[in-house]
């Protein structure tokens, strides 16, 4: 009799926390697998006849046994302590690196060096922990183990290459461990580890969304009702233009503010090619005191964070708002952030805007206004130390917001 269901997407290292928990503990599971279009609440979820649950790590709790979670309540608390630092500090380390190096996301020197950066932390931390252990919590497997490998399978397999993985002699032989452990195996499969990091590709990213773009399904529209045949009428004068008559495009909204001296290519060129801190910011805040009359910087946040689900969704969020603003881009600057992690409400988007002129850009063309109100807005004074942090580490890929939600990945629109 099968004892609970499990919805997971088909290869999902968070999904695989339960299957092996559920392997190990011989609990009966259902393992549904979900498309990744297909719109739910949260994945992985599960539903049983008692209740439901919607985080992969109080899944894997769940379905465990009491060996699994630990025998001793200073161990089931260690182990606790290991799933949480698996999602606070694993996770978004492995996204921000892994994501743009599959092409899953955009890329951003910025973003790609602060990931590296904060992986070989994590890297260092479990390796030092694990110099005089077998496994994390007393002297078998459990949950802790299978956790954490999950969460750092992505990082092993694409971008943690020879090279990288060389100063952490404890922490890949504790890895080849658990990921070579029977239970572990049949659900992982057989894991080759990174030899040549992967790359970011445009033209694969350009593709990816595309793909996620076509997937999303369109509404019908009604057919047409038959029209009527009517003689014709002889037109009447009018001063009104014709509904036929071609029109011109409308005007440059941003044609009659003052240019000022700020050249906001320059300055996307410099962000692009240069170090963020040393060089960008600098040059932007520069430029931009000497035109703080002419341009203006927004803070944004998305109101409705308790829809927001898997990372790569709320990314596409990013990536369609992008394209619906393309006409503005000669005028704009930004960075938008996801904040959080994966599951329903854990992640939220953030980010910091610039543009010509000292109202929101936004109202200024009705092709602009679909996305701005799903946010909250609030300008920046340049003069605020506070406001300048927020801009600062929201341009360098990092901070965190949202009852401390940390950055995880995002796109740069320029």
């Amino acid at each position: 009799m099968v004892a609970g269901t499990l919805y997971t997407y088909p290869g999902f290292y968070r999904g695989f926390k339960a299957q092996v928990s559920a392997a190990v503990s011989g609990f009966s599971l259902k393992t549904v697998e979900v498309d990744q279009h297909e719109k739910r609440a949260a994945v992985p979820a599960f539903e049983s006849e008692k209740f439901q649950l919607t985080d992969a790590n109080a899944i894997a709790y769940y379905v465990a046994n009491d060996q699994f979670r630990g025998t001793t309540n200073e161990q089931r608390a260690e182990v606790l302590q290991w799933l949480s630092y698996g999602t606070e500090h694993v996770v978004p380390a492995v996204a921000g690196w892994v994501y743009p190096c599959l092409s899953l996301v955009e890329s951003c020197p910025a973003g790609l060096k602060k990931a590296e950066s904060m992986m070989r932390e994590v890297f260092g931390n479990v390796n030092n922990y694990l110099k005089t252990r077998t496994f994390l919590v007393g002297e078998r497997m459990t949950l802790a183990d299978v956790s954490l490998a999950a969460d750092l399978l992505l990082a092993f397999r694409h971008v943690a290459d020879e090279k990288f993985r060389k100063p952490y002699a404890n922490l890949n032989r504790w890895f080849m461990t658990v990921v070579n452990q029977t239970a572990v195996k049949k659900v992982f499969g057989e894991v080759t580890l990174c030899v040549t990091r992967q790359e970011f590709c445009a033209n694969k990213f350009a593709k990816r969304e595309a793909e996620a773009k076509a997937a999303v399904p369109k509404k019908e529209k009604a057919a047409p009702k038959p029209k009527e045949e009517k003689k014709p009428k002889a037109p009447e004068p009018s001063d009104e233009p014709e509904d036929d008559v071609p029109r011109e495009d409308s005007k440059d909204p941003f044609a009659g503010m003052p240019k000022g001296t700020f050249n906001l290519d320059e300055f996307k060129r410099t962000y692009s090619n240069e170090d963020t801190v040393k060089v960008a910011l600098p040059y932007f805040w520069k430029h931009f005191e000497e035109n703080k009359d002419t341009w203006s910087i927004w803070y944004c946040e998305y109101k409705y964070p308790e829809d927001l689900s898997q990372i790569f969704m709320t990314n596409n969020l990013i990536g369609g708002m992008f394209q619906r603003l393309e006409k503005l881009r000669k005028n704009a600057f930004a960075n938008m952030g996801v904040y959080g992690t994966a599951g329903a409400g854990n992640n939220t988007i953030a980010g910091v805007w610039l543009w010509k002129g000292q109202e929101l850009a936004f109202p200024l063309d009705t092709n602009w206004t679909i996305d701005y109100e799903s946010y909250n807005w609030r300008k920046l004074d340049c003069g605020n130390a506070d406001d300048r942090k927020l801009l600062e580490e929201s341009w360098n890929w990092e901070g965190s917001v949202a009852n401390g939600k940390k950055f995880n990945c995002g796109k740069t629109y320029k």
